[in-house]
């Protein structure tokens, strides 16, 4: 029997991790890759009026905005670069296909680690 009383990370809780960091690179590069489109159509709005604004005052508010749009859209940029090749690798078809087994190996990891870690009952074969 395994003793539970040390604190020790079992394989499934390592898996779990694994798996978990998978799914936050997909999550912030979407998100990012999302945000950097939205940053680009908002350069059209941004450029319309600073052509069409009416004083200088209003040209630098919009200048601000537009300084501030390209700082937000290269902070988001950044994240897909960084997201991107763990992304890109498990979007092929066989490591997706790999990544879909450890799925399926942390469930029955979980299961096995129960029965270890959990109340064990006897039942006699013969009565």
């Amino acid at each position: 029997m395994i003793d539970t009383t040390e604190k020790i990370r079992t394989p499934a809780q390592q898996l779990e991790e694994f798996l978990s960091f998978i799914d936050q690179c997909y999550t912030d590069h979407q998100y990012a890759y999302e945000a950097v489109n939205e940053e680009d159509k908002r350069l059209q709005d941004l450029v319309h009026e600073i052509e069409f604004a009416s004083d200088k005052a209003e040209r630098n508010r919009v200048a601000t905005k537009l300084q501030n749009s390209r700082k937000e859209r290269r902070r988001n940029k950044d994240i897909v670069k960084l997201n991107e090749q763990v992304v890109k690798f498990f979007d092929e078809k066989g490591h997706r296909d790999t990544l879909n087994k450890m799925r399926q190996l942390l469930g029955r990891q979980r299961k096995e680690e129960e029965y270890l870690f959990g109340e064990r009952v006897y039942k006699p074969r013969v009565k």
